[in-house]
């Protein structure tokens, strides 16, 4: 059996980069923790490696992983997790979201610094109508379950694919695409704003010839 090594070159030169291409301050830097691939390191060498190797204080997961969720129990690291597409209509019924924060967010709370739970990943873009429709009020509801278990602390969100965009650049001419903005967007910003949680979008890959 191949034996797994966990090497920190790709996270030092990831961090190298971040540091490299930005000329304003950087009080915060973060990482997209991927689990799919082989020879991985386990979840305990990942959190104990960004905390005493790097300055990487944020850390988000495309899951609910518990194992990943007790890892960075105790690191000071705050760790953003995923509720999967699937999951989004059933979450906009009340029962249902405060049944997925007791059985995922509870346990490891506070324990780990959960800062945010993004509902589905890239949904207006990839998503079905029933998911779209379902989306902000199961942001909504999911937002008051925390509240009813007590928690007040985590904010909920989703990610975004630039997709959404009609126009992006400048940023000054942005613009959704057409009927999202009246529909979905409108109320979610509404949610946003009144939760003071942020408006997520995945960063596009950049391909650079060689």
């Amino acid at each position: 059996m191949a034996t797994s090594t966990f090497s920190p070159l790709p996270l030092l030169l990831l961090l190298l980069f971040h540091l490299a291409v930005t000329s304003v301050t950087v009080t915060s830097i973060g990482i997209n923790y991927g689990t799919l691939g082989d020879n991985l390191p386990p979840p305990t060498t990942v959190a104990n490696f960004l905390k005493t190797n790097t300055i990487i204080d944020r850390v988000k997961i495309f899951d609910v992983s518990p194992q990943i969720l007790q890892a960075f129990a105790n690191t000071g690291i705050s760790v953003t997790i995923t509720a999967p597409n699937g999951d989004i209509a059933a979450l906009a019924k009340i029962d249902t979201a405060r049944q997925w924060v007791v059985t995922h967010v509870k346990p490891f709370h506070p324990q780990t610094k959960i800062n945010y739970i993004l509902v589905g990943s890239e949904v207006l873009h990839w998503g079905d109508s029933a998911m779209i429709r379902n989306l902000v009020p199961a942001m909504r509801t999911l937002h008051a379950a925390l509240l009813a278990e007590g928690i007040s602390d985590i904010k909920v969100t989703t990610a975004h694919s630039l997709a959404i965009m009609r126009q992006s650049l400048p940023p000054s001419a942005g613009q959704f695409r057409p009927g999202f903005a009246k529909y979905f967007l409108g109320p979610m910003l509404k949610f946003l704003r009144q939760t003071r949680t942020p408006f997520m979008e995945h960063q596009p890959k950049i391909h650079k010839p060689i």
